[in-house]
């Protein structure tokens, strides 16, 4: 799917290596995103506050990094170089993680999600700015949905290679330096791919320079006007803002115990959940570009009811299943879901502004990730006091609540983008 050529009309010429560039950087994201929370759980014996503790500092990061990086993207003459630097980071970031696990300390694992959370935002804030920057605005969520597919491809070519390592070197010993010897592998690629990235990626090649890409004939009679940035615009970004905090609350305050949830509710055998997981990721990886080409044929409204809607449904029917094999298929559709979702709101926000693009697309990563640092707590709180269920329940609520919230930015901001939509059949 990846090596296919690129159409000229949708994309820059060197779009696809930055595509194939982020399997690298994703290698390691699965294998530690699954593993943190249960080895803080059973090996360090941390509490679901403590969980969500951890799983917000990672977040955290981000939030900060994000908004501080979105300034930077603007301003920088060269993304690559934040590129290069958010990679290198990443690596780095993989091996404070190794260590905490090595040596069981839960604040030093707290400090390597920290670290992997704030390079994270360096890295993917000009990273996104650059696919927006060399991709067709008619086909920008097609674009983000290419970049989800390698991300997807990367995290499970990593799972898959981390978990089997782990499996056999358990038959043989108990040794942590050894059985998680693939997190600093993982550290190592992301060193590989930021250089890569840094030599393969022009960025001075542009596909607006390859066709018109202005095309609010408001904008176009007032580019200075627009720059500054029109009062409606403001209000409708205010809302989509607010409407990204509140949602990424909802998705994140059952996320981090999904997993946990899974062992202590519907199957123990950890291996048997690990390899439950994996076809949602698979299956998300043949799915984003897919998605985002449908995605670009509707309008944002249509899309956001009917995925908040489902979304709501899915997560009622996950905490109902008593199968882990129907675990596992729900979930394929809820990662769909969240996909398709995610494309909608990355979409929307590379339309806002073009000169602004990076401060966009920082500040909607800020919104975004704040809401995450609120949502594991929060869900770490109501599992703890109320009992395991709770996060998931609120979760649905919240999500059907959102809906009217998006149909007032829809009202506020869709007509004053820099870059509308252009519906046409394909």
């Amino acid at each position: 799917m990846l090596n296919k050529e690129i159409d000229s009309n949708r994309f820059t010429p060197d779009f696809n290596h930055m595509i194939k560039i982020v399997i690298l950087n994703s290698l390691g994201f699965f294998f530690i995103g699954f593993l943190v929370p249960i080895i803080a759980r059973y090996n360090m014996f941390a509490t679901a506050i403590q969980i969500s503790l951890i799983v917000s500092f990672q977040v955290l990061g981000r939030t900060i990094s994000g908004t501080i990086t979105g300034f930077l993207t603007d301003r920088m003459k060269s993304r690559k170089k934040l590129v290069l630097i958010g990679s290198i980071g990443r690596g780095t970031s993989y091996f404070i993680i190794y260590t905490a696990i090595i040596l069981n300390s839960i604040i030093l694992l707290g400090i390597g999600t920290f670290a992997l959370g704030f390079m994270a935002g360096v890295f993917w804030v000009p990273f996104n700015t650059l696919i927006a920057e060399k991709s067709n605005k008619d086909n920008r969520s097609e674009a983000y949905g290419k970049r989800n597919s390698a991300n997807a491809i990367g995290q499970m070519i990593g799972g898959v290679i981390g978990f089997i390592l782990l499996m056999i070197l358990e038959l043989f010993t108990s040794n942590p330096f050894l059985l998680y010897a693939s997190i600093p592998v993982f550290g190592i690629a992301n060193f590989y791919a930021g250089f890569k990235f840094n030599r393969e990626v022009d960025e001075s090649i542009k596909f607006n320079e390859l066709s018109e890409n202005l095309t609010n004939p408001l904008i176009k009679e007032n580019t200075e006007k627009y720059a500054k940035l029109a009062g409606p615009l403001i209000l409708g970004s205010f809302f989509l803002m607010s409407v990204l905090f509140l949602s990424n609350i909802n998705g994140s305050i059952a996320k981090p115990f999904l997993n946990i949830y899974v062992i202590e509710t519907i199957e123990s055998n950890i291996q048997l959940v690990i390899w439950a997981y994996l076809p949602a990721g698979i299956v998300a990886t043949l799915l984003a570009p897919k998605l985002g080409k449908l995605v670009d044929k509707f309008r944002p409204a249509i899309g956001i009811t009917v995925t908040s809607t489902l979304g709501a449904l899915v997560t009622w029917l996950l905490i109902n299943s008593v199968n882990i094999w129907v675990f596992s298929l729900l979930l394929l559709i809820d990662m769909t879901i969240m996909i398709a979702s995610g494309l909608i709101f990355q979409n929307l926000l590379s339309r806002i502004s073009v000169k602004n693009r990076g401060k966009m697309l920082g500040s909607g990563e800020f919104f975004q990730f704040l809401g995450s640092v609120i949502g594991p707590i929060l869900g770490g709180v109501v599992w703890d006091f109320y009992g395991p269920n709770y996060p998931f329940i609120i979760s649905i609520f919240v999500e059907l609540s959102l809906i009217p919230l998006y149909l007032v930015v829809v009202y506020y901001l869709i007509p004053h983008l820099a870059e509308t939509y252009e519906l046409k059949k394909k």
